[in-house]
């Protein structure tokens, strides 16, 4: 797998090449994950262009660097590999929190998108109550991280998956406990730094305006609530939507119509000419 230097640490991620002429997909994961969590649906987006995953920083086999990792710090290192292929303008496909660090490319790097897409994932900032859920997260973490994990990634899921899903949730968790303290504990307070990035959903920067902004979500979600979702579904930036009928981790849960629903966004865009 190559790693990118950034600041002096190492970022990494796998890069699908396809002869393709459209425009490749970038995928963020989200908290606690890596860029493993795409692999049940990368088959037939590999058939169809190029993608590139990326394990965010501090997680997978990425570096932390430092007590905090902004959203836009991980945007930058997102931007510093996607540099480093000279990908064209790209659709980007964020995960929950690689929701977050796809909002923030978006703002930055606008003339690098044809597309974003929310996977699960919100504009909106922390509320208050979740702020102190993230210091109660970072406390639990120092304590004892492993505790942490085991506690927090099965509450991603609705009580009927848990059981229907238990193998692949048990392998997320085994693959987990491999992060370092650091690297939750910088994205818990990145995250929890986040600003309102819901102006993008009406005002989409004006490389994306043709394509707009696609959302992904489930009505069955148990993290963002598909009702929160729903306040900003419509808004005139968003032009593509998916109404999964599972929830936060549909990656794993419904996994056929996630793959289908990426495709037919990414075929759009592909078709419409974009470049």
């Amino acid at each position: 797998m190559p790693l990118l230097d950034f600041h002096g640490a190492d970022v990494n991620y796998t890069f699908y090449p396809h002869k393709s002429k459209g425009p490749a997909l970038v995928l963020l994961h989200g908290f606690l994950e890596d860029e493993h969590m795409w692999e049940g649906l990368l088959p037939q987006w590999t058939s169809f262009g190029s993608v590139l995953t990326i394990d965010l920083p501090g997680h997978g086999k990425s570096a932390s660097f430092g007590y905090e990792h902004s959203m836009e710090f991980m945007a930058d290192a997102v931007h510093a590999i996607t540099s480093q292929l000279q990908l064209e303008p790209f659709l980007l496909l964020g995960h929950s929190m690689g929701g977050y660090v796809g909002l923030e490319f978006a703002l930055h790097y606008p003339d690098q998108l044809v597309g974003l897409g929310l996977f699960f994932s919100t504009p909106e900032p922390d509320s208050a109550e979740r702020k102190i859920m993230r210091d109660r997260a970072v406390a639990l973490v120092k304590q004892n991280k492993n505790t942490f994990i085991r506690a927090s990634i099965p509450q991603l899921f609705d009580a009927e998956t848990r059981e229907i899903i238990k193998s692949d949730i048990n392998a997320l968790i085994a693959r987990t406990l491999q992060m370092k303290t650091q690297g939750i504990i910088a994205a818990l307070y990145g995250m929890k730094k986040r600003q309102d990035r819901s102006i993008l959903l009406y005002q989409p920067p004006q490389h994306m305006q043709k394509n707009g902004i696609a959302v992904f979500a489930g009505t069955s979600d148990t993290v963002i609530p598909f009702e929160q979702v729903q306040q900003w579904w419509e808004a005139p930036g968003v032009s593509f939507r998916y109404q999964s009928p599972h929830g936060h981790m549909s990656h794993l849960s419904d996994k056929d119509g996630c793959v289908a629903a990426v495709l037919e966004w990414w075929q759009s865009i592909t078709n419409s000419g974009a470049k």
